[in-house]
């Protein structure tokens, strides 16, 4: 199992609400579209720091393969192309946000 985690804040004059309710559209369409596309969690953090990123999304997905099929679907699909758009590249401050892929190594 291999998970994408993104930290980021929303742009100004984003809400948390706004943001929750485009993100439940565009993973719950993804999940339908994408196989070993799995659930989702989102965190909501306090930090403190120079540039605390407020939130944290955890995708799961079953192998790295997973990742090609999200980038070719978002590639020909119409849907999943607006969705992209309207949902991390409007309400996300891509310019700060930053991503990494972590699996599990059992103990």
């Amino acid at each position: 199992m291999v998970f994408m985690i993104m930290y980021f804040n929303l742009k100004d004059g984003v809400t948390e609400e706004e943001f929750v309710k485009k993100a439940k559209e565009f993973l719950s369409y993804h999940q339908a579209k994408v196989e070993g596309f799995g659930p989702s969690k989102l965190y909501r953090h306090y930090a403190i720091g120079a540039n605390p990123r407020t939130y944290q999304i955890h995708v799961e997905f079953r192998d790295f393969a997973m990742w090609d099929r999200f980038v070719a679907l978002n590639e020909k699909d119409a849907k999943s192309a607006r969705l992209l758009r309207e949902n991390w590249h409007s309400l996300i401050d891509m310019n700060t946000h930053y991503d990494e892929l972590v699996n599990e190594v059992p103990l």
